[in-house]
């Protein structure tokens, strides 16, 4: 235990960046005392290490448990380095545990997409298409605009949780397991919307053409050319999942408006440019470069950046985030599979508050 409390110091504080001295004082302990707890010479008491713990900010589960432990089932990909984030990879197996624990209480069956491998998309782009139909088949569509593509894959069973994670140029992650079924987080931190449901697309697309990169760790593999390849055809696959192309030119043909075209298929207006793009209608930096300057000159030159929507954008009110999660937390409640102090835990709230809200969904409740 001593070996692993010290390898969790070391990683944790690391990640931080914080120096021995300045985990001690922020701990109240001496240097000499982190220096003996890293090179497993001492053991912290109970206390201690609650507040090692608080300072790193983890959980003491997360200090107490060996690297690698914790969800043996599952695979992940992801296109950030989580080595150097230690404290992010660890709340992503706790986000993720959670909700697996939470679906196996109340008896939700997992699901995880169906693989086939494809690693480029020229010479592909028709079978992507066929497979993103398929996708939306699956989910009881046609070829509609999909008025939520969250609660969509929610109701096939798909895992997706919705995170403020504040980590530069982090949008979402994905997991796997052939047992517990398919896992999505999409980060909410300073993103539209309609960044968020591409994120989920994404991340499907790579569920279902490269389960085979997937790892035990929530570290970068492979090459940056391999990466731009594989990122090329889940962004393929997103568009077409998104905006089918017949439904797409039928439309265009009926108008030449990006705003309305965004506003119709509920996607950003760069996916539309790309769309546009691809079937050689446009340039796409040319365009880009004309709306952007339209929006400066229409906003007292405010400029339109990438990480901005054309207006009008999508509502966050009307995507409310994590609502099946919610509804797992409610029922393990309801089945005695957890308890309220727990379920107040993780719906954040306090055991007061819940008890009201546990009261009121009950005098709402359909008989």
């Amino acid at each position: 235990m001593k070996e692993i409390i010290a390898a969790n110091l070391i990683r944790y504080r690391k990640s931080l960046g914080l120096s021995q001295e300045q985990l001690a004082e922020q701990a109240g302990v001496t240097r000499q005392s982190i220096n003996n707890y890293e090179n497993a010479k001492t053991l912290p008491d109970s206390k201690i290490l609650s507040v090692l713990a608080s300072v790193l900010g983890i959980t003491l589960d997360d200090l107490l448990r060996s690297q690698g432990e914790g969800l043996p089932n599952f695979r992940f990909r992801a296109h950030v380095t989580f080595d150097k984030n230690a404290q992010f990879a660890a709340q992503v197996l706790r986000m993720l545990q959670t909700y697996n624990a939470l679906e196996q209480a109340v008896g939700d069956p997992p699901y995880t997409p169906e693989s086939t491998p494809c690693h480029q998309v020229e010479g592909n782009e028709k079978r992507i298409q066929a497979i993103a139909a398929l996708f939306r088949h699956r989910l009881g569509l046609g070829d509609a605009p999909i008025a939520n593509l969250f609660q969509s894959v929610e109701e096939i069973g798909l895992k997706v949780l919705r995170s403020s994670v504040p980590v530069k140029g982090f949008f979402g992650l994905s997991a796997c397991s052939d047992i517990e079924g398919a896992f999505v987080l999409v980060n909410t931190h300073s993103i539209t919307v309609e960044r968020q449901l591409f994120t989920l697309a994404h991340e499907i697309g790579h569920l279902i053409f490269h389960r085979v990169e997937y790892q035990d760790t929530l570290i970068e593999e492979g090459t940056k050319e391999e990466e731009k390849a594989r990122d090329k055809v889940a962004n393929y696959f997103a568009g077409h999942l998104l905006v089918p192309q017949a439904e797409f030119e039928r439309i265009y043909a009926q108008t030449k408006d990006i705003v309305k075209l965004k506003r119709h298929f509920r996607v950003s207006y760069q996916v539309v440019l790309n769309r546009l793009a691809e079937m050689g209608i446009i340039d796409f930096a040319k365009e880009k470069a004309k709306i952007c300057a339209i929006y400066k000159k229409q906003h007292d030159g405010a400029s339109l950046q990438n990480s901005m929507e054309l207006p009008p954008a999508l509502v966050a009110e009307d995507y409310p985030e994590n609502e099946h999660y919610e509804f797992l937390i409610w029922q393990s409640l309801k089945l005695g599979k957890i308890s309220e102090m727990k379920a107040a835990e993780l719906l954040n709230l306090t055991v007061e508050k819940l008890r009201v809200r546990r009261q009121e969904n009950e005098v709402y409740a359909v008989a």
